[in-house]
């Protein structure tokens, strides 16, 4: 086994929100788990990224990260799991075991 090590800097946190919260909003939408804010936001996808940016336009970089690492910790087993489709719908002979992120 081996460990790989990635340092990242200077995240673009807005394209993230832009790429990610349609996908989130219809999730919420199709799990009826977003109520009406859910509902609206799948319906409006450029509303959902305003709202995102906006949210984020208010958070700090550290509060940025430390929300990165949350997500990352609490989505790991998700992450593994895209991460390994991925790989093997490319061809790609790897298995993903563990991804974690921690603020330096």
């Amino acid at each position: 086994m081996l460990e790989l090590r990635i340092l990242v800097d200077d995240i673009d946190y807005d394209s993230i929100a832009e790429y990610l919260i349609p996908a989130v909003a219809e999730k919420l939408r199709r799990e009826e788990k977003g109520g009406i804010l859910g509902n609206v936001l799948a319906g409006n996808p450029d509303v959902a990224a305003s709202v995102a940016r906006t949210v984020l336009g208010t958070m700090s970089q550290e509060q940025k990260d430390q929300l990165l690492v949350q997500l990352v910790t609490k989505n790991r087993e998700k992450l593994l799991d895209k991460g390994n489709q991925a790989v093997r719908s490319r061809g790609i002979g790897v298995q993903l075991c563990d991804v974690a992120v921690r603020k330096l």
